[in-house]
């Protein structure tokens, strides 16, 4: 009793503490990055349903008006449903030798996922702006949560080729994420952590905020065969916690193209939820947290405004996708603000 109780004062004083380590520059600023990268694309392009392979190339980058820095890197095609069945050009994952990261926009990096165009439409790359924003907007919410960093970026398989260049963004490492808030990322396999670790408020506002989105592509306990727990989500745990032992532990949410917020013309629902279209809410959050609904309710009302400031002021976002957004947002808050809709669709929802 003696262990538990010490371990949830642990656990309590990373959540409530003021973050010790200082921000990365690389997601510590806002300002958009311009990004080359020359490497055998065509190759990644052509192979990415069935390999990953890292491959040898330069990538270089210009941050805020700085002179360019240019480094070795390897890249590789990443990710399952849009590298092998959706996309044109898959997501991208950099890897960086510490030694030439040194002293440069990406000293202390690596590997870092770069998340891509996907296809040449003009649509889709508002959609990739979307999920860019959907990250911005659980920032708002709470400090454990990844950051991201837009970039201009240029795919070119030579320096002689002029590639094709799209809006792209790069997103924070996950033990990164949890030094920043002086916790451990919680490596555990399926269903070897229990909702009873979970903290409640964190739990809550996750699970508000891939309601807000319309995301159903995510687990907090369970994650896919041979992969490491959960699905979409990284487990954020005091310093020195295992999954037998952790307390107090805050799922940290990821990749949201499948989200009803960034609507992907290749997204739908699973055949097992009673919804028929990726724009559908349905709440998939856990009783156990219930209790803390009221207050993280309050938490999204108090950030209403920053939330469709992040939307309404991104220059990158059509007037078409901007006010479509507004409209999806505003329903989520007509839910939450409605006591007998909150009662229907979250509180007795629950799992």
């Amino acid at each position: 009793m003696i262990r538990a109780l010490l371990l949830g004062l642990v656990a309590l004083s990373w959540l409530t503490a003021t973050p010790a380590a200082a921000k990365p520059h690389l997601f510590g600023d806002e300002a958009p990055l311009k990004i080359v990268i020359t490497g055998p694309f065509p190759t990644i392009v052509r192979l990415a349903a069935t390999s990953t392979k890292l491959y040898p190339a330069t990538l270089t980058v210009t941050d805020d008006g700085a002179p360019p820095q240019t480094l070795p890197v390897q890249i590789a095609a990443r990710g399952h449903s849009r590298r092998q069945m959706y996309c044109s050009f898959p997501p991208i994952l950099l890897r960086f030798a510490k030694p030439s990261a040194h002293d440069t926009l990406f000293h202390g990096q690596h590997k870092l996922k770069l998340t891509t165009y996907c296809k040449p439409p003009p649509d889709y790359e508002q959609r990739i702006v979307l999920e860019y924003l959907a990250y911005k907007i659980y920032n708002l919410i709470t400090p454990v949560s990844f950051r991201v960093r837009a970039a201009e970026v240029t795919y070119r398989s030579s320096e002689a080729d002029p590639g094709v260049t799209r809006f792209g963004f790069l997103i924070e490492d996950p033990d990164d994420l949890a030094a920043r808030n002086d916790a451990a990322r919680l490596k555990a396999l399926t269903h070897q952590v229990a909702v009873t670790q979970l903290d409640p408020r964190a739990t809550a506002r996750a699970e508000l905020f891939e309601f807000l989105i319309a995301n159903f592509d995510w687990e907090f306990l369970a994650a896919p065969a041979g992969e490491d727990c959960c699905h979409n989500i990284r487990l954020i745990a005091a310093k020195g916690a295992t999954a037998a032992t952790a307390s107090g532990v805050v799922p940290a949410p990821y990749d949201f193209d499948s989200a009803g917020f960034v609507d992907s013309p290749y997204a739908s629902p699973p055949n097992s939820l009673p919804i028929e279209r990726t724009t559908d809410r349905l709440y998939r959050g856990y009783c156990a947290s219930n209790g803390e609904i009221p207050s993280v309710i309050q938490e999204y009302n108090d950030h209403r405004a920053a939330i469709m400031a992040v939307i309404n002021t991104d220059p990158r976002l059509d007037e078409h996708f901007r006010t479509k957004t507004d409209h999806f947002v505003d329903g989520f808050y007509a839910v939450i603000n409605d006591p007998s809709r909150l009662q229907r669709d979250i509180i007795k929802r629950c799992r």
